[in-house]
């Protein structure tokens, strides 16, 4: 099933309204058993400083989506991460309407593509990329600012903890 999402004016940017995106957000954690209060404002808040829900190609680089996730990053979740795990790896690509090859023979092509367009592929990849972390996640937005600058923008990224804070207040 696909999802419709309602754009809304915000000064000069437009975003994704923020209760259809939540939604979406929740509806694919559930379908991949990896739904909790914490996992969906992560997820949520890191779509929000990554892109606004505004951008799905990085403006000078190679992430995609709305979640900015590089290509390289699913391949290597396919590789490393679901490869050893086949119940969950069913559950994602069922999720994402997907054909196992992209998981079984992942290609950065093919994921390049995915996550530009799929929507529920990039949530389920953010979802990954954040739970193959060994840490319990963040129960607050200053600890989510922390988490997602070491483990997903990381120190290569321009984004800081305070950038973070000051995109998820104004726009949250």
């Amino acid at each position: 099933m696909l999802s419709a999402v309602l754009f809304v004016s915000c000064g000069d940017s437009k975003l994704v309204d923020q209760k259809q995106m939540r939604g979406i957000i929740n509806d694919i954690l559930q379908r991949i058993d990896l739904n909790n209060k914490g996992a969906l404002e992560l997820v949520y808040n890191t779509g929000l400083v990554e892109s606004k829900y505004v951008y799905l190609k990085q403006i000078k680089g190679p992430a995609r989506g709305f979640l900015q996730c590089e290509p390289w990053v699913a391949v290597d979740i396919c590789e490393n991460y679901l490869k050893y795990r086949e119940d969950l790896m069913k559950k994602v690509a069922e999720a994402c309407l997907l054909d196992w090859r992209y998981f079984l023979e992942p290609k950065e092509v093919d994921w390049r593509f995915i996550l530009t367009t799929n929507l529920a592929a990039q949530i389920a990849i953010c979802r990954l990329h954040y739970r193959r972390v060994p840490k319990k996640l963040p129960t607050t937005l200053e600890e989510q600012a922390i988490y997602w600058k070491e483990y997903y923008n990381t120190a290569k990224g321009a984004g800081t903890p305070a950038k973070f804070l000051e995109i998820v207040k104004k726009y949250g």
